[in-house]
């Protein structure tokens, strides 16, 4: 089962795209990746994308609250006259992260991809087929709080153990 994607959801929101604008769904040919190997700069909101190209040395300006704004290697506005003062400096200079702000993402997106992930009893997209398999009686049980127990302390405040 597959979301709508955003490039459905902006095309039904604009009647009239401008022609500098380049809309990629997620059939198309190119993808994120291949426009990282010509940007000098990424505006993102949410997407995990922001955080790859930190990685890869280019300058993001994080719009939304994503996890891993305010974290040191992207550029975070709080208004919109920040936002628009970061594209211009952006677009008459070239900006690049330093090595301490490229490792700092490399650093966090190790944390997010292979220590955070916590196991959960349900997803969202198979919550009631979940349910069947993990009730609560299940889940608060001993053989619930054996498995997922760690993951509910750190919900309910406890600081994660790296």
């Amino acid at each position: 089962m597959r979301g709508t994607s955003m490039s459905e959801v902006v095309k039904g929101a604009l009647a009239d795209i401008p022609e500098n604008i380049h809309l990629i769904g997620p059939m198309d040919k190119i993808n994120t990746y291949d426009l990282m190997e010509i940007t000098d700069l990424g505006l993102v909101y949410t997407t995990t994308t922001g955080l790859e190209m930190a990685m890869n040395g280019i300058p993001v300006i994080a719009c939304g609250q994503t996890h891993y704004r305010k974290r040191g290697f992207t550029l975070d506005p709080m208004s919109w006259d920040e936002y628009r003062a970061m594209i211009d400096k952006a677009l008459t200079k070239k900006n690049s992260l330093t090595q301490a702000q490229i490792e700092t993402a490399w650093e966090y997106a190790y944390r997010f991809f292979f220590e955070y992930p916590l196991v959960f009893p349900w997803r969202l997209m198979h919550f009631w087929k979940d349910m069947e398999i993990w009730p609560m009686g299940r889940v608060l049980s001993d053989e619930g709080q054996k498995e997922f127990g760690r993951t509910f302390s750190y919900l309910a405040g406890e600081p994660i153990d790296w």
